[in-house]
C-alpha cells in the first residue's frame, strides 16, 4: 500500500506544465538572433509584433539576443492573416456574430547556427479568437501571436 501511495504522488507531481527552461537547451546554444519578421500578409505591424513576442519567448529560455553571430537564429516569414467570423448564428443575410477568430501563418527556420542545422523548418500557425461584442481584433490578434511563439518554441524544442 505504501509503494502505491509513493507511486500515486510521485505521478501527480510530476504531471504539471510542462517546462523547456534550462535542461531543454543544448549547452552550446546562449545567444539567438531574431530578425524582424518579414511581412509577406502585408498586414500592418504584424511581423513586428510577431518578433517582438518570439524575442520575448526566447529570452524565457535564458537566451540572450543578439543582432548578429548567435549560436542560433529564428526566421519569419508572415505568410496569412485573416480575421473572420468564428461562432455565429441565423441564416444567410441575418447572422448574428458572437466571435471572431484572427488566424496568422508563417514560415519559420529556426536554426542551430553552431552544429549547422535547421532545429525547426516549417509553417506554424495560431489562432486568436475574441469576443466581438466586449472585445478587439487586436485582442485576438495578439492571442493569435502568443499562440504562435509558444508553438516556434515547443517545434523547435522537441529536436533537441
Amino acid at each position: 500500500m505504501r509503494n502505491l501511495v509513493y507511486i500515486l504522488l510521485l505521478s501527480l507531481t510530476s504531471c504539471g506544465i510542462y517546462s523547456f527552461t534550462g535542461s531543454s537547451i543544448p549547452s552550446h546554444m546562449k545567444t539567438i538572433e531574431v530578425p524582424l519578421f518579414e511581412n509577406g500578409a502585408l498586414v500592418q505591424g504584424v511581423a513586428e509584433d510577431l518578433t517582438d513576442a518570439v524575442t520575448s519567448r526566447v529570452q524565457k529560455e535564458k537566451l540572450k539576443i543578439v543582432a548578429r553571430d548567435g549560436d542560433a537564429t529564428i526566421h519569419g516569414q508572415v505568410v496569412n492573416y485573416t480575421n473572420t467570423a468564428y461562432d455565429y448564428s441565423g441564416e444567410r443575410g441575418n447572422l448574428n456574430v458572437k466571435t471572431y477568430a484572427v488566424d496568422i501563418s508563417c514560415k519559420i527556420i529556426f536554426k542551430d547556427n553552431v552544429e549547422k542545422k535547421d532545429l525547426y523548418n516549417g509553417t506554424v500557425s495560431g489562432k486568436g479568437i475574441y469576443n466581438f461584442e466586449t472585445e478587439t481584433e487586436e485582442i485576438g490578434r495578439k492571442r493569435a501571436i502568443d499562440d504562435i511563439s509558444e508553438k516556434i518554441m515547443m517545434n523547435s524544442l522537441q529536436g533537441w
